[in-house]
């Protein structure tokens, strides 16, 4: 089962919060966004629902529930794979 791995950033000027997987469109939305928010905690999730049930969790939010016509979308090697690319890029490698 594939797992892919998201982020979660706050901007301590303004309360603000964000999570997202790991990629380039997420960087780009969060510089332009939050351009003064700084990373607080990173995790893998291998579906939609396992991220937002993990985000729920660190934030004390209570249980995540999704809504009644959601499906739960799991991650795909191929994902797993692109994602990796830019992980390394990302890291200078």
């Amino acid at each position: 089962m594939a797992e892919l791995i998201f982020e979660i950033w706050r901007d301590e000027a303004t309360g603000e919060q964000a999570m997202a997987r790991v990629s380039e469109q997420s960087d780009r939305v969060r510089v332009a966004t939050m351009p003064n928010a700084a990373l607080i905690h990173r995790f893998s999730a291998v579906s939609d629902f396992d991220a937002f049930r993990k985000n729920h969790d660190l934030n004390g939010s209570g249980i995540w529930r999704p809504e009644p016509d959601w499906t739960e979308q799991l991650f795909t090697d191929e994902e797993a794979a692109e994602q990796a690319i830019f992980i390394s890029k990302r890291n200078g490698s």
